[in-house]
């Protein structure tokens, strides 16, 4: 079997199609075979999109281990590298939203600044407590280009690319996100 390396191009003689049918039919050797090839460039867009090694090791891991189950169901209406990066590109997402949940003490700047110049010491706890309220009841589309530009670092092109959305429509997100944020929190000059 021709152990064929993705290299930009559509393979010849159907080498990648024939690793696919084969890993379909459970052959572990061919699968073996497409993580082999795919690996260094699914790392390369995680490592992009996730600022920890160790996060970046699970995600690869949480996506291989989604494309192995998911590999029955692959219809080829997709190339396989779209595919496999849109398994990945959800799995950065359930990332970034767990994080969100779980790091509420991370917020944003200009909220930390208005916290931390709090008098009262629970006031700063309601403001968090506040916080993570609205950030909670904020669209998930909105939610995610957030999660996306504060604890992922992401630039705006970026989330658009790594979101499939128009580059406009995430601008809008953003700034609309931070608007819902600001209101909710009584802060409409703060973000």
């Amino acid at each position: 079997m021709n152990l064929w390396r993705p290299t930009g191009r559509r393979p010849q003689g159907g080498e990648e199609e024939n690793l696919i049918a084969a890993a379909q039919r459970g052959d572990r050797r061919a699968f073996d075979t497409l993580v082999r090839n795919y690996r260094p460039l699914l790392r390369g867009l995680l490592t992009r999109r996730v600022t920890s090694a160790e996060a970046v090791d699970d995600i690869l891991q949480e996506t291989w281990m989604a494309a192995w189950t998911k590999l029955p169901d692959y219809t080829h209406r997709a190339r396989f590298k779209a595919w496999l990066f849109g398994i990945a590109v959800h799995k950065i997402g359930d990332h970034h939203r767990s994080r969100m949940k779980s790091m509420a003490e991370q917020i944003t700047p200009e909220i930390e600044r208005t916290m931390t110049t709090q008098d009262d010491p629970y006031a700063a706890v309601d403001m968090k407590e506040a916080l993570n309220s609205v950030l909670c009841q904020l669209p998930d589309a909105q939610r995610e280009v957030i999660e996306l530009y504060y604890y992922a670092g992401l630039t705006l092109p970026e989330i658009a690319e790594t979101l499939e959305r128009n580059q406009n429509t995430v601008k809008y997100q953003f700034y609309r996100a931070h608007g819902v944020v600001a209101a909710g929190l009584g802060m409409a000059n703060a973000l």
